[in-house]
């Protein structure tokens, strides 16, 4: 993203500073005041000059002490956690690259520029890496033009060189602290975190799953939050398979086309489909590595997530889409071609349709090297064809994957378990990160004894931390 220039009248006027009549009340600094709003609060073609989420009045007060001198930017990125298809990793990342932009911009057009940071849930977890990086001195700017770093609900609470603003969280970030700490920024980043904000404040030791969870992934309480509903739904799923049946269906479709039994192939062709169906459901949402580490952390006595999550390591190498769509294909031109017949059909008698018979004979070849082992060592004229028969319908056939089959059954069965789903919710329930509203009430949430809020606190100490800048740079002046 290329950093938009903002003129100073323009971002006090949207903020209601300057523009609203009150003037700078005292020597100050120009600065440039980078916030980060939390997931979902903005989007990639958000105006960055407009005020949004929990730091919108944050920002308005370093418009009414400042003014003209004092530009104020909502940083637009992608702010979503697991929904659209897009992780939580892929939105932070984002927010890093576009905020790195914007500051290496500004930095280049005015040398003598000044900066704040501030971030929200999210866009805290960004503006903290951000700050960590610029500390350890590999950030976009050098860290002496950074002025303040205001950290709301940060996922990765805990790091070395933070002031803590508030009552103390009761745990550390769901994502863990930044091992490397703020560097030359410690003593310039702030910190507040409510304590029951299981975002920034988990008790790893009372919530060792969510715990463990948010370790792995490195990443926030949204994506971990989704990644044990995911989990939830993929063991529901996977415990309604019929595996042997699926093996053996996939099995037969290339040889009843290779004989010219139409029919039951187009029959056998509806089956595989069903049974694919809640796999190809999911294919788009469901990252089955990342699933297989969750289910493996989930402390199961039955046994049902640990090899729930070995199935789920055999998915991963399955293109469910390629599949779905050669398994329709073959439903599709199997009826067109034996539809208007009698219960056989021969290949080399269709009747007239607009289907050839290259074309089912075609598929019924490409099932056959798709089933087909493909563990052997191919030559270099063969590492084409491997790489695209490997990972489709052989997984689902393979001796593993039927062994995994029969697993599942002997527990769900010895186990009498009727609803596997449930299993996984008595372990660890993702709806603790949404219950209450400690994440969401820090505009209410009181964090000194004068009786401020998170969010007026956090305003002042920026606007304050402005004008000790602007009293430092005119004495060096005089």
């Amino acid at each position: 993203m290329t950093g938009i220039a903002l003129t100073a009248s323009v971002a006090v006027t949207a903020f209601g500073g300057a523009g609203a009549g009150v003037a700078a009340a005292a020597p100050t600094v120009s600065t440039f005041n980078l916030f980060i709003p939390g997931t979902w609060e903005t989007d990639a073609a958000a105006d960055p000059t407009h005020a949004t989420g929990a730091l919108a009045e944050v920002a308005r007060s370093i418009a009414r002490e400042h003014g003209d001198s004092a530009t104020v930017y909502f940083l637009p990125y992608m702010a979503r956690a697991f929904d659209n298809g897009r992780t939580y990793a892929d939105s932070k990342a984002s927010a890093i690259a576009n905020a790195s932009q914007v500051l290496a911009d500004r930095a280049k057009a005015d040398p003598d520029l000044r900066f704040t940071i501030s971030g929200y849930s999210q866009g805290a977890d960004a503006a903290g890496d951000l700050a960590a990086a610029i500390g350890g001195g590999e950030g976009p700017i050098p860290a002496d033009k950074v002025l303040a770093v205001g950290l709301l609900a940060d996922p990765g609470n805990g790091t070395a060189g933070q002031k803590v603003i508030g009552p103390s969280a009761r745990g550390i970030g769901i994502a863990d602290p930044r091992p490397q700490g703020m560097g030359e920024l410690s003593g310039r980043v702030t910190s507040i975190c409510a304590p029951a904000d299981l975002y920034c404040s988990i008790d790893k030791r009372r919530h060792p799953v969510l715990g463990k969870i948010g370790t792995v992934l490195s990443e926030g309480a949204e994506e971990v939050a989704d990644a044990v509903e995911t989990a939830i739904d993929v063991i529901g799923a996977i415990t309604r398979i019929d595996y042997a049946g699926l093996g053996a269906d996939i099995g037969r479709l290339p040889q009843l086309i290779g004989v010219g039994d139409l029919r039951s192939a187009h029959r056998v062709a509806g089956r595989v489909n069903a049974q694919l169906r809640p796999f190809v459901k999911l294919a788009d949402t469901v990252d089955y590595a990342k699933t297989a580490r969750i289910l493996g952390l989930i402390p199961d006595k039955t046994g049902l997530a640990k090899v729930g999550a070995r199935v789920c390591r055999v998915l991963d190498r399955v293109d469910f889409e390629r599949t779905a769509d050669l398994v329709g294909g073959v439903q599709e031109l199997t009826w067109s071609a034996a539809g208007a017949v009698g219960a056989r059909v021969g290949a080399e008698s269709l009747p007239e349709s607009e289907v050839s018979v290259e074309e089912v004979l075609d598929l019924g070849k490409e099932l056959a090297s798709l089933v087909a082992d493909t563990s052997v060592d191919a030559s270099d004229d063969e590492e084409a064809d491997a790489e695209a028969r490997a990972g489709l319908l052989s997984e689902l056939v393979s001796p593993e994957f039927k062994e995994l089959g029969k697993e599942l059954a002997r527990i769900v069965t010895k186990q009498a378990i009727t609803d596997p789903a449930s299993l996984i919710r008595d372990a660890v329930t993702a709806k603790d990160f949404y219950s209450g509203n400690a994440h969401t009430n820090y505009a209410k949430f009181v964090v000194d004894e004068l009786g401020r809020s998170a969010i007026t606190w956090l305003g002042g100490w920026l606007a304050d931390t402005i004008d000790t800048a602007g009293s430092e740079s005119e004495g060096d002046s005089e």
